[in-house]
């Protein structure tokens, strides 16, 4: 047997294999030229319009809520030291407050109105509040609404996603001292085209 015939000094491979790392060697070199060919032409960015400038959140704004009568402000006019002293059981309003109807749990005037400055409403912590800022004393009972609020998704929010946006505040929409809504009777459904009767002359004629 020759040289030829066997691989003796084992610095030659069988024909099979020397082309299958054939294959694989051109392969590689096919792939790494597509790959330079693409980085080549490829352009900075894919973007043909310049970027916008991000607008910065912006400021929270409440919208003021109904203006209330001016015959019932300011509240000390007619809230003098002896309706103070009256105290905070509850009983039967009289004059100007007989219409009021009060439905909030078990809330009396009290619970939300200083006896001693009744030109602010009164949080649990004794600290007042003006009227402008009741939401902060809707939230102490309502903080489950309060992050729904300042989302948007309770409530009405006008105005931006980023930048200012305008809020009601919670008596804009609930009356104070009747909170719940008045249920709406609902209205008839739309009629269908083949429920429709069509006129041919008018009301009246024949």
């Amino acid at each position: 047997m020759t040289g030829d015939d066997h691989d003796l000094d084992g610095d030659r491979h069988p024909p099979i294999q020397l082309t299958i790392w054939s294959v694989i060697a051109l392969a590689v070199v096919v792939i790494a030229g597509l790959f330079t060919v693409r980085l080549e032409h490829q352009p900075e960015t894919t973007r043909d319009y310049p970027p916008r400038p991000q607008i910065a959140d912006g400021e929270a704004i409440l919208l003021p809520a109904p203006e209330v009568a001016d015959d019932y402000l300011p509240c000390n006019d007619c809230h003098d030291e002896v309706t103070r002293e009256q105290g905070p059981v509850p009983r039967e309003l009289e004059f100007e407050h007989e219409d009021t109807k009060l439905e909030h749990g078990n809330l009396w005037c009290r619970h939300c109105h200083d006896a001693v400055d009744p030109n602010n409403l009164r949080l649990a912590d004794a600290s007042l509040v003006p009227f402008e800022d009741s939401w902060k004393l809707c939230t102490q009972c309502h903080g489950k609404k309060l992050p729904e609020w300042r989302a948007g998704v309770h409530g009405k929010v006008t105005g931006n996603w980023r930048g200012d946006r305008e809020y009601v505040t919670c008596v804009f929409c609930h009356e104070p001292h009747t909170p719940p809504f008045v249920p709406i009777e609902g209205e008839p459904r739309p009629r269908r085209p083949e429920e429709i009767v069509l006129r041919t002359s008018l009301p009246g004629e024949q």
